[in-house]
């Protein structure tokens, strides 16, 4: 079964999968009501940007993170951030061990 899932799958397709399912889940966590400050929204859209933007750590985002999010928001990107550097990190070593 693992054979057959790893044929069909390169490692460049699991890691391009596993960043969009991060995203996804950045994206879910902030437009919890947790994550930004009483009285705001942000909108599905805006949540979006932000979590695909930590993830590949560009660092732009449409609202201003200190006055849109709580610390839970803030600690969520953080996280989003760090995970998306050591993605930079998987494909690195996947281009090595490929072309070395």
């Amino acid at each position: 079964m693992k054979q057959a899932i790893k044929s069909k799958m390169s490692s460049t397709k699991i890691l391009l999968f596993g960043m969009l399912i991060i995203i996804l889940i950045g994206t879910i966590l902030l437009r919890l009501p947790i994550s930004n400050q009483s009285g705001k929204t942000i909108s599905f859209i805006d949540a979006l940007f932000t979590s695909t933007s930590a993830v590949c750590v560009t660092g732009l985002t449409t609202k201003i993170p200190a006055e849109q999010f709580t610390i839970f928001g803030q600690v969520v990107i953080m996280c989003l951030i760090q995970i998306g550097g050591l993605r930079f990190h998987d494909i690195n070593i996947i281009n090595i061990n490929v072309y070395w």
